[in-house]
């Protein structure tokens, strides 16, 4: 996505596979699953890439991460061997939500435009040579 969000032009299923090291399968399954939730779109044929549904300082990093991954659950009840209690009067169930709740937001807060700053600036950081 941080390929997709330096890009105005948009980039090619390879050449964001080899930039990131992704098998072009595994990337293919990865962009499916973004267009499914309207983050990217795909152009089709010999001159075929995909490019972002939206401004990268409207995708944050929350939608991203539920695209791929699914809901925010650190654990739930279920998880913990050791919880034998009424799911609807546990304290623990109520943390971990309180939890997800608190990492959602944060990446909430956090765009892709952002993050793609953030890159570019660490990339930048790490050609300087301080070395004398």
């Amino acid at each position: 996505m941080i390929e997709l969000a330096r890009s105005s032009d948009g980039a090619t299923g390879r050449n964001i596979a080899e930039s990131q090291n992704l098998p072009a399968a595994y990337l293919e399954q990865l962009m499916a699953r973004l267009r499914n939730a309207s983050l990217v779109t795909s152009i089709r044929g010999a001159k075929g890439k995909f490019i972002l549904a939206r401004d990268p300082e409207h995708i944050n990093l929350a939608e991203i991460i539920q695209a791929l991954d699914g809901p925010f659950e650190i654990a739930e009840c279920a998880d913990v061997t050791y919880c034998r209690s009424d799911p609807d009067a546990c304290a623990l169930r109520i943390i971990f939500g309180e939890a997800n709740q608190i990492l959602y937001d944060y990446f909430a807060g956090v765009t892709l435009a952002e993050m793609a700053r953030r890159q570019q600036q660490e990339e930048g950081n790490a050609t300087l040579d301080y070395s004398i």
